[in-house]
């Protein structure tokens, strides 16, 4: 009689891995860490931070620059024309900035230029110049790493300075 109940008892009894509260657990730990992992990699192909060595000095007088710096780029109607961008094949931009009455605005000085939003040390400005048919500004890029970027074209018009950013990707 004891040889039965040692059987039965034996064969009733569960291995430690294919209990269903153990693989519960297990999944749900699994997810967690699957989860943070890929927060972590979003987190380091994104915003970078704070990428200008002087942003102290930058931020002195914050709300009153700010403010006066969206009253000057209201004055103008921009664009950006980019055609397809690939890595390490050069590009041309061209960026129209108009008066409120559709006249090409004439620029003391306009550049262009190109931020890495995951390494600073590839950024890079080049100046824009008046296309032949003079109804806009034009640069040639050449970018060397695929990805996000921000263009930013600065220009100065009767002294005051305008900022016009886009965010463009750059494929292979």
């Amino acid at each position: 009689m004891s040889t039965i109940n040692s059987n039965s008892a034996a064969s009733n009894k569960q291995h430690w891995y294919k209990s269903p509260l153990l693989l519960g657990w297990l999944f749900l730990v699994m997810t967690a860490m699957a989860g943070t992992i890929y927060m972590v990699i979003q987190a380091n192909s994104g915003f970078p931070g704070l990428v200008v060595d002087d942003f102290y000095e930058r931020g002195q007088n914050y709300e009153e620059n700010i403010h006066k710096k969206i009253a000057d780029n209201e004055k103008w109607d921009t664009e950006f024309t980019i055609s397809a961008v690939h890595q390490n094949k050069p590009v041309t931009i061209n960026f129209t900035i108009k008066d409120k009455a559709g006249v090409l605005s004439p620029v003391e000085k306009i550049t262009l230029f190109a931020y890495r939003l995951s390494d600073a040390k590839q950024d890079f400005s080049v100046p824009m110049t008046l296309a032949e048919d003079k109804t806009n500004y034009q640069a040639t890029m050449t970018f060397v790493s695929k990805g996000k970027w921000d263009l930013l074209a600065s220009a100065v018009i009767d002294g005051i300075e305008v900022n016009y950013a886009k965010r463009i990707f750059v494929k292979d």
